[in-house]
């Protein structure tokens, strides 16, 4: 019966493996391969996609270049002046002032903008000025009558922005401008009267358009061009390509409804890439087009690596489904049902030593960590008495320090101020706090009481402060004789002071509240400060580390007051800070209904035989 029950299981786990583990990596194979594919041509036309934006950038700030620049000239008293001017007196006036814009012009004009576009000026008063003027070089202006009756000029004047013309949508420019990829035009007007006194229009040239676009392609194999909403190519690092229009079978609506990405086209059987992003400036795409050749895999290659690959995670899927059938089904299954007795809690339980070498060192180490798991058992209930003392004792000693150097810093302030009676009231309010302090041993105590020690602690502090806030305690009649640490309010008062009324100019209120709630004692610590920082707190509360900061003691007194109470009634309770409507913070103190006469504590007590559920 037990080698039939053996070769029962081994078949069991062949049979299990070949569905769970041979047929999902043959599945797996082919999900991988697709995967490379797919990842590996989404993550190139990433790349591709940056240097687009790479383009992208040096074309917007040639652009914006250019703008500034056209806005220096314009924004000039002195051209706005001339340009102004309705009619001049005779030619010489009018020379003289045309000489004063071009000198402007060629003082004033960026390094950047030196190359690959040229501004004119048409005023209204036939005052027309260009870079290009002087030496041998002549300038044939357009007509500026004829530039004004076209369509994008009433568009221009509509909208009064930088606007960006295609060449070839102007018949005046395009008779006198047959380098230019297209202009930035904007209009010119009377500082004053704000009256159209002319244009300004740059015009980008194709071989600048071309040079940034060139810039970080394999020029061999990419092209890339500028093409407007229209589907116009405006610029192209081919110059075959200028001037053509993308059409559908070209990707031109996928290429005006998105704002960037990357497809593929078939035309004339063959495969072409495109990737694309927006101009923010012009709203235009720049387009990159490339054979697909270097990032699609074909089908041939495809097919033959999914075969190799499927078949080689197979051969291994069958080989360690046999191994485990034969040789670790019945070690396993013994050593799980060991495991599962521990589970249950009987640490005595020994694994049977296996015929197999490797699962015979298992057991061993499994039977000499029950062994020594059990002796840390009996070691850490020895000493879980003395730590738990040791530790309380250790969080109660930075809560007294800290508490004793306030009270005697506000006690000496009353007394360099002459305030013997504020002074006289703080020392009996601190003989009151330290009695209760220093000679009361016990760990929990009634709420009232703890609520005594924080009105005397309020008195010395506002005796402090000058009277600069105002408290309200409100303890509901169930809540009074519920237990709590002792000093666990304070120093939650504190910090309400402390950060909270620094720099607060009005009168500042603390309120306090103990209620019970669904088998709960809360206890509700609320100001109206300015200065606090509920998210500060939450951080004191929740972080284990080390406090540093120049605000070392009152974080010491926040996290004291929370590792105490989760020492006493564990992890499950605690403070919660947050935001209070007015504006300060609302810390909140959750502790579990405890009286005197369930935990048989009296006065006195040293507290020694809690648990950290504070129980015996």
């Amino acid at each position: 019966m037990k080698k039939s029950g053996s070769v029962k299981l081994q078949r069991k786990i062949l049979i299990t493996n070949i569905f769970l583990f041979v047929i999902p990596c043959l599945l797996l194979s082919l999900y991988i391969v697709s995967f490379i594919k797919t990842e590996g041509n989404r993550k190139l036309n990433q790349s591709k996609i940056v240097i687009l934006n790479q383009i992208n950038n040096r074309l917007e700030n040639y652009l914006l270049d250019g703008i500034a620049y056209a806005e220096n000239i314009a924004n000039n008293f002195e051209i706005n002046k001339l340009m102004s001017t309705i009619e001049f007196r005779d030619e010489y006036e009018a020379i003289q002032a045309k000489r004063k814009i071009q000198d402007y012009m060629s003082q004033n004009k960026y390094h950047s903008v030196s190359d690959g576009y040229n501004l004119e000026i048409l005023g209204e008063n036939g005052c027309f000025s260009s870079e290009e003027e002087g030496g041998q070089t002549i300038v044939s202006f357009p007509d500026l009558d004829k530039l004004k009756e076209e369509d994008w000029y009433s568009l221009l004047v509509d909208k009064n922005y930088t606007y960006y013309l295609p060449v070839y949508e102007s018949t005046e420019f395009s008779k006198t401008d047959v380098q230019s990829s297209f202009r930035i035009v904007r209009l010119m007007k009377n500082f004053n009267s704000g009256r159209i006194i002319g244009i300004m229009d740059i015009n980008v040239r194709y071989e600048t358009l071309a040079e940034l676009l060139a810039q970080g392609i394999d020029s061999e194999k990419q092209k890339v061009f500028l093409v407007n909403n229209d589907g116009v190519i405006l610029g192209s690092t081919d110059n075959l390509m200028l001037g053509e229009k993308l059409t559908e079978e070209q990707g031109l609506s996928q290429i005006t409804e998105y704002d960037h990405g990357y497809f593929q086209v078939n035309q004339n059987a063959a495969v072409t890439q495109l990737n694309f992003v927006t101009n923010s400036t012009t709203g235009w795409k720049l387009v990159m087009c490339e054979g697909s050749q270097n990032f699609v895999w074909t089908q041939n290659t495809s097919s033959i690596y999914m075969i190799l690959v499927a078949a080689i995670y197979a051969l291994i899927a069958m080989v360690m489904s046999i191994y485990n059938s034969t040789y670790i089904s019945r070690p396993v299954k013994k050593l799980k049902q060991d495991m599962e007795r521990v589970y249950q809690g009987d640490l005595s339980v020994r694994s049977e030593l296996s015929n197999i070498e490797e699962f015979e060192g298992l057991s061993l180490q499994f039977n000499l960590m029950l062994g020594r798991i059990e002796e840390l058992i009996e070691q850490l209930k020895e000493r879980d008495k003395e730590k738990r003392v040791l530790e309380l004792q250790a969080l109660q000693a930075q809560i007294n320090p800290h508490f004793l150097y306030n009270t005697l810093a506000s006690i000496r302030f009353l007394i360099e101020m002459d305030m013997e009676e504020k002074a006289s009231e703080s020392l009996l309010a601190l003989g009151k706090l330290m009695r209760k302090t220093f000679s009361d041993y016990r760990e929990l105590i009634p709420v009232w009481e703890e609520m005594e020690n924080v009105e005397n602690y309020l008195v010395l502090m506002n005796n402090r402060y000058q009277g600069t806030f105002k408290w309200n305690i409100m303890l509901e009649e169930e809540a009074k004789e519920c237990l709590i640490p002792r000093i666990s309010i304070q120093p939650l008062v504190e910090n309400s002071i402390s950060h909270g009324f620094s720099g607060k100019e009005d009168m500042g209120h603390i309120n306090i509240e103990a209620f019970i709630e669904k088998e709960e004692l809360l206890i509700l610590i609320k100001d109206d400060g300015v200065g606090g920082d509920a998210e500060k707190i939450r951080n004191l509360i929740q972080e284990s580390s080390e406090i540093r900061s120049k605000e070392q003691v009152s974080g010491i007194g926040v996290r004291n007051v929370q590792e105490r109470l989760c020492a006493f009634f564990g992890r499950k309770y605690g403070m919660t800070a947050k935001n209070a409507e007015d504006g300060g913070i609302c810390v909140t103190v959750h502790i579990p209904v405890l009286h005197e006469n369930e935990l048989g504590i009296k006065r006195g007590s040293t507290g020694e035989g809690y648990d950290e559920n504070c129980n015996r």
